[in-house]
């Protein structure tokens, strides 16, 4: 208890959120949005269409306050490195999880999750639920603006609304909405960060609904180098996620290891 009281008094000295809010979109723009979205999909090759299945290995750190403050959601024990495999056309997300207490592996549906822990399978609610807003969360990381324009809606762009930087990458904002949102949640709020240069995706922006002690925070990925992919395709390789609100608190930095697609 008091770690807790510890890394909850150190989070009220971290200062707030200069970025946008993912709940407060623009009232116009929606044609432009779209457009831009979809130009940056092309940009990256169409993934979430195009390809039958992917696979990637990832390994990572979490932020030692993260893990103190979402003990179940970061699941620091099993989640350090990872195997997934991605079939887009089935929206099938397989997980196999790695970290000090054994092995976690989670097999995503759109209809369902299922989860196991070193082979036995998994009965709390909460830890299905940050299961299944992982795996969700993992294949819009990979796939980025083409898995949006899958999943997403009601996109809005300010067409005057000065660009903000992303490691000096001047970047228009894109809002819009998930239904359902990631995991278990009803609706989730997204920006995507688009780059005026190059029209790659450079960030993303979104709430996190589908877990009670994550409800009413929103986090953002930035995405760092580029993996090319078969077929014209390309991937993010380096990945950093920060919380935004309700404080600001660098999370969780992770990077693929190894691709495979067709």
């Amino acid at each position: 208890m008091m770690l807790l009281r510890t890394a909850l008094l150190s989070v009220l000295l971290v200062s707030c959120s200069s970025l946008p809010d993912p709940r407060t979109p623009p009232v116009a723009g929606a044609t432009e949005a779209r457009r831009l979205l979809e130009q940056s999909a092309a940009r990256a090759g169409h993934p979430w269409q195009r390809l039958r299945e992917v696979e990637a290995t990832y390994d990572g750190e979490w932020a030692r306050l993260v893990r103190r403050l979402q003990p179940v959601l970061v699941d620091a024990g099993f989640r350090r490195g990872s195997w997934e495999r991605y079939r887009p056309s089935q929206g099938r997300v397989e997980q196999i999880h790695r970290g000090p207490k054994g092995t976690k592996r989670v097999v995503r549906t759109p209809d369902a999750v299922e989860v196991w822990f070193n082979d036995q399978p998994a009965s709390s609610p909460d830890g299905r639920a940050a299961a299944a807003l992982v795996a969700d969360g993992y294949a819009m990381f990979l796939f980025g603006s083409d898995w949006l324009l899958a999943h997403g809606s009601d996109w809005r762009l300010d067409p005057s609304a000065a660009p903000l930087p992303v490691d000096g990458d001047p970047c228009r904002r894109v809002f819009g909405v998930l239904r359902p949102g990631l995991g278990f949640a009803r609706e989730d709020r997204v920006v995507a960060w688009i780059s005026e240069r190059d029209l790659r995706l450079r960030r993303i922006q979104f709430t996190l609904e589908g877990l009670g002690s994550t409800a009413g925070a929103d986090v953002e990925v930035t995405f760092r180098e580029v993996q090319p992919g078969p077929r014209g395709t390309e991937f993010p390789r380096h990945f950093v996620e920060t919380v935004q609100r309700p404080v600001q608190i660098r999370a969780h930095d992770w990077r693929m290891t190894e691709l495979r697609a067709r």
